[in-house]
């Protein structure tokens, strides 16, 4: 009986340990999406007042830092955004340009479920997109069964860069 406890907690933690999946590096991100080669230096958009409050209309929360960090070049501005999915946090990257999503990457999955959001067909949605109102994205994203979750974290996110965008 303590062999089978000891085998299913190592497999529990190798399992946990290999769920998190790094994607694409954020630098990369940022060089590629920006169009530089080297990241500008980023600045900060302070969640207080009316941006907080829009945040927080978005998210349906506050944001999990009083602050968001923004590499910008020209009209392209870059946002690294993270959500919980259904249980860990997405990391995701999204370039806006005036008012648009030019691009949008997951740049790390941690869930063990739903990580088609992280694929070409899910994020080619998102890109081109703008705000219809102040809750609603032009263009609605389809979900993916399984990864409800998910894929509401990443239409929440999409809301939240073009706003920030909008607040800069």
């Amino acid at each position: 009986m303590k062999k089978f406890i000891a085998i299913f907690l190592f497999l529990s933690i190798s399992i946990s340990a290999n769920a998190e999946k790094v994607i694409m590096n954020k630098d990369d991100f940022l060089k590629q999406a920006l169009g530089v080669s080297e990241v500008p230096l980023h600045k900060y958009l302070i969640l207080k007042d009316d941006v907080a409050a829009g945040v927080k209309e978005i998210l349906r929360d506050t944001y999990h830092l009083p602050a968001i960090k923004y590499y910008k070049n020209g009209d392209k501005v870059g946002f690294i955004l993270e959500a919980i999915g259904k249980h860990e946090f997405i990391t995701t990257g999204y370039v806006v340009e005036n008012n648009k999503i030019s691009d949008a990457k997951v740049l790390v999955y941690r869930e063990n479920y739903g990580g088609e959001v992280a694929y070409d067909f899910f994020l080619n949605q998102i890109k081109g997109n703008t705000l219809a109102s102040k809750d609603k994205l032009a263009n609605k994203l389809k979900n993916i069964s399984g990864a409800t979750m998910s894929v509401n974290s990443m239409r929440k996110l999409s809301k939240l860069s073009l706003f920030l965008y909008s607040k800069i």
